[in-house]
């Protein structure tokens, strides 16, 4: 196949509950999205370029397809420094132990990025399948082409 995967893409689909609670638990599982299976990781802070089971390409589009995933990482990251930030300020009462707060709080938002990073890549993916499910063409293209995105290699890059 020689076409562009855009010109294969589904259209928006409302999603069932039941759907989007098993896309999402799978990528909170650190598995494809998609199938459930495996391997979806090459090491901790990169994805495979396709699932090991299904063939699906995690890099679903562009090459910057994933800075939805930016988002959701911060998003993720900020809200459990402000849950740690919370407890601690409840839990201290009225001895607030600053100084730690104010040099633990950047470590501990710094180490949140690096644990949630796979997470947050796979929970955009999971998100992007909620709304446009694979057709089986797209995931026939996904398998035959070679390339990590939609526009390598045919000449269309942006």
């Amino acid at each position: 196949m020689t076409h562009d995967e855009t010109r294969i893409n589904s259209e928006l689909e409302l999603p069932t509950v039941r759907r989007t609670a098993r896309l999402f638990g799978r990528a909170f599982r650190l598995r494809c999205p998609h199938c459930g299976k495996g391997p979806v990781l090459h090491h901790w802070l990169k994805l495979r370029v396709r699932c090991g089971a299904c063939g699906l390409r995690l890099q679903r589009g562009e090459h910057d397809y994933f800075v939805g995933s930016v988002f959701i990482l911060f998003t993720l990251a900020g809200l459990l420094i402000y849950a740690v930030l919370a407890v601690t300020l409840m839990a201290t009462g009225p001895t607030v132990p600053w100084d730690l707060l104010e040099y633990g709080l950047p470590i501990l938002m710094a180490a949140s990025l690096l644990v949630l990073f796979p997470f947050s890549r796979l929970v955009w993916l999971a998100f992007d399948l909620m709304l446009r499910p694979v057709t089986p063409q797209e995931l026939e293209w996904h398998r035959e082409t070679d390339a990590e995105w939609s526009t390598v290699g045919d000449g269309s890059r942006k």
